[in-house]
C-alpha cells in the first residue's frame, strides 16, 4: 500500500497551477506544487498582461468572452493591488473595421460584455497619441494585471495554508502502480538531487508542455497540442493610458497594453514545434512586422525606445482551423476513460480565467477524494489585496516620489506596512533624508521592497527578484542594479561568493539573449553591459 504524502500534487507553477494550489489549500487539502523553473516563468510570464473584458472574443468565442467578463470583475475585487482598471477601446481605422462595429456591438450584447460607443473626439482627448484618423470607437472594461505577482501571490497564499511550493524542481516521470498514478519522480535543478513525491491525485497544469507527461501512459488518443508562439514588444514610456484594440476580429499586432511605465505591443500567432517551447525568441523580421502594425494604432510608436521583446506559447488544442480561431475555452481531462486513475490535465483558457479554471479543477479533485468543501477564491482576497491602497498613501508613508508610488500601488497593497517597517534596517547610510534607497532606478524598486521579497516570496536565485519586484525590467535591463542586488544577496543570504557570481551571470545572460534580433540601440546597450560585466565586475 502506497503511503501518500499529499492529497494532491500539482505540476506547473503558472497562474493555473498556483491558482489550483491556493484553492485546494484553502479547502484544507495537503498540496505540493512543483515547477521546473521559477513561478510564472513560462507561458504566464510571457503574456500580454491583459485583464480581458471579453471584447476580443465576443464574435468567435462567446463562452470564453462571457467567462472573461465575469472573472475580470472578480479579480478586480480580490486583487486590487495587482490590477488596474484602466479601461480599453476598440478603434476602427478603415472601412472594414467600421463595418465590424455592428457585429461587435451585437456580439457583446449576447455575451454579456459591456461596451459603449463614444465619439472619435472624446477618444482622442483621452488618448492623443493614437491614430487621428479613427472612424469609430467602442469603450470596454479592459484592464492590466501583473501576471507575475498574480501567480506568486496565489502560491504564497497556498504556502501560508500549508502547501509546499518547490520551484526549480522538474517532474521527470509519473509513478504508476496498477494503472494508478500515485506520484512523480523529480529532479532538483539547483543541486541535481533526485527523489519521489507521492500523492493521491496528480494534476498536470503545464500548459503547452502538457503532452510531455503523457509519455508514461498508453492512451487511446494523446493530447493534440498546437502551441502557437505569440511575440510581444515592450516599449518605453506610457504612451497610452488605456488598452487599445483594433476593432476587428483578432489578428496580429492589434493590441497595446499600458504596463507600469511602459506599454506592450502584440501579438503574433505562429505554430511552433513542441521541442522549441523552452527557447522561443522572435527574429528581427517579426519585430519589424509588429512595429509596422503598431503604427496603425500609434503612428509615432517607432520613435520610442524598445525596452525588450519576448515570445510565449499559447496552450491551445489542435483544431485544424486557423490559429486565431482556436477556442480560448479550457478543458479538464480525466484519464479514467483510458484506464488510469489519479491523473488530471487542465488545459487551455486565458490568464483572466485562471481562477475559474482552478475552481473547476479543484471541484473535481474534491469530488474524487470525497470532500464536500466549497471554493473560497471568488470572495477571499489574495494576500495584500485586503483593501485598495492608493498612490498617495505610498507617497506619504514611504516618502517616495509620484512615479515610484504609482508603481508600488500595483505591487504591494497592504504589504506596504511590512515594507515600511524594513525601511530603518535598509536605510542608505549616505542619505541625509528619511527615504528608502532605490536599487533599480529604471523601475523605481527600493531596497526594502527587495528585502521584504527575500523574506516572504520564496526567492531561490537572484533572477527571482525580477518577477516579484520588476527589478531589471526597465530600459537598462539590469545593467547596473544586478550588481547592487548581488551585494544585498551577500548580506542577506549564506550563499558563497562563487554561488552569487554564478547567479549574477545567469540573470544577466537572460537579459542579453535577445541580442541577435535586437536593433542597433539595444545592441550597443548590451555591448556596454558586457563590458561592465567583464571589466567593471572583473568577471568571466
Amino acid at each position: 500500500m502506497t503511503k501518500f504524502e499529499f492529497d494532491c500534487i500539482i505540476i506547473g507553477g503558472g497562474a493555473t497551477g498556483a491558482g489550483i494550489a491556493r484553492d485546494l489549500s484553502l479547502r484544507g487539502l495537503k498540496i505540493c506544487l512543483v515547477e521546473k523553473n521559477d513561478l510564472s516563468e513560462g507561458t504566464t510570464g510571457r503574456c500580454h498582461a491583459m485583464l480581458h473584458s471579453g471584447g476580443r472574443y465576443v464574435y468567435r468565442d462567446g463562452i470564453a468572452a462571457t467567462e472573461c467578463a465575469e472573472e475580470s470583475q472578480i479579480l478586480l475585487k480580490i486583487a486590487p493591488h495587482i490590477t488596474e482598471l484602466c479601461g480599453g477601446y476598440f478603434i476602427a481605422i478603415d472601412d472594414e473595421d467600421v463595418k465590424y462595429g455592428e457585429t461587435f456591438r451585437e456580439s457583446c450584447r449576447k455575451s454579456g460584455v459591456w461596451c459603449e460607443e463614444i465619439s472619435p473626439q472624446a477618444f482622442l482627448k483621452n488618448e492623443p497619441n493614437c491614430n487621428k484618423n479613427v472612424k469609430r470607437i467602442f469603450k470596454v472594461n479592459d484592464g492590466y494585471i501583473d501576471p507575475f505577482l498574480l501567480t506568486i501571490y496565489n502560491a504564497y497564499d497556498a504556502h501560508l495554508h500549508g502547501a509546499e511550493i518547490r520551484t526549480y524542481t522538474k517532474a521527470t516521470d509519473l509513478i504508476l502502480e496498477n494503472e494508478q498514478i500515485v506520484g512523480i519522480k523529480c529532479q532538483d535543478k539547483l543541486d541535481n538531487s533526485k527523489y519521489e513525491i507521492y500523492g493521491k491525485i496528480t494534476i498536470n497544469a503545464t500548459g503547452p508542455w502538457a503532452a510531455y507527461l503523457e509519455k508514461d501512459l498508453d492512451l487511446k488518443q494523446n493530447l493534440e497540442i498546437a502551441p502557437t508562439m505569440g511575440t510581444l514588444i515592450v516599449i518605453k514610456d506610457r504612451i497610452v493610458s488605456s488598452l487599445i484594440n483594433r476593432l476587428r476580429e483578432p489578428g496580429d499586432g492589434d493590441i497595446i497594453v499600458p504596463s507600469h511605465q511602459s506599454v506592450i505591443l502584440g501579438t503574433t500567432s505562429k505554430l511552433v514545434n513542441l521541442k522549441e517551447l523552452d527557447n522561443l525568441l522572435p527574429d528581427r523580421e517579426e519585430i519589424e512586422y509588429l512595429l509596422d502594425l503598431g503604427e496603425y494604432l500609434i503612428p509615432t510608436i517607432r520613435t520610442h525606445q524598445i525596452v525588450r521583446f519576448y515570445s510565449g506559447a499559447r496552450p491551445l488544442l489542435a483544431s485544424g482551423g486557423p490559429l486565431r480561431e482556436t477556442s480560448r475555452k479550457f478543458d479538464i481531462i480525466d484519464y479514467k476513460d483510458d484506464g488510469y486513475e489519479g491523473f488530471i490535465t487542465i488545459f487551455g483558457g486565458k490568464l483572466t480565467t485562471y481562477r475559474l479554471m482552478a475552481e473547476k479543477t479543484s471541484d473535481l479533485i474534491c469530488e474524487k477524494l470525497g470532500y464536500d468543501i466549497e471554493c473560497q477564491t471568488a470572495r477571499k482576497p489574495l494576500p495584500g489585496g485586503e483593501k485598495k491602497i492608493t498612490q498617495k498613501i505610498f507617497e506619504k508613508k514611504l516618502s517616495v516620489d509620484e512615479k515610484t508610488a504609482f508603481d508600488m500601488q500595483y505591487k504591494w497593497g497592504t504589504f506596504y506596512t511590512d515594507i515600511l517597517n524594513l525601511c530603518d534596517t535598509c536605510m542608505d547610510s549616505y542619505s541625509s533624508i528619511n527615504k528608502p534607497r532605490t536599487i533599480c532606478e529604471c523601475e523605481n524598486v527600493t531596497e526594502p521592497e527587495l528585502a521584504w521579497t527575500y523574506k516572504n516570496l520564496m526567492v531561490k536565485v537572484m533572477d527571482d527578484y525580477r518577477r516579484r519586484t520588476r527589478q531589471g525590467m526597465g530600459p537598462c535591463q539590469g545593467q547596473f542594479c544586478y550588481y547592487k542586488l548581488a551585494n544585498l544577496e551577500a548580506m542577506w543570504t549564506d550563499k558563497t561568493h562563487i554561488q552569487i557570481m554564478k547567479e549574477l551571470k545567469v540573470a544577466l545572460h537572460k537579459r542579453w539573449k535577445i541580442e541577435a534580433s535586437a536593433d542597433e540601440y539595444q545592441k550597443r546597450q548590451i555591448k556596454l553591459a558586457k563590458y561592465v560585466y567583464l571589466l567593471g565586475g572583473n568577471l568571466k
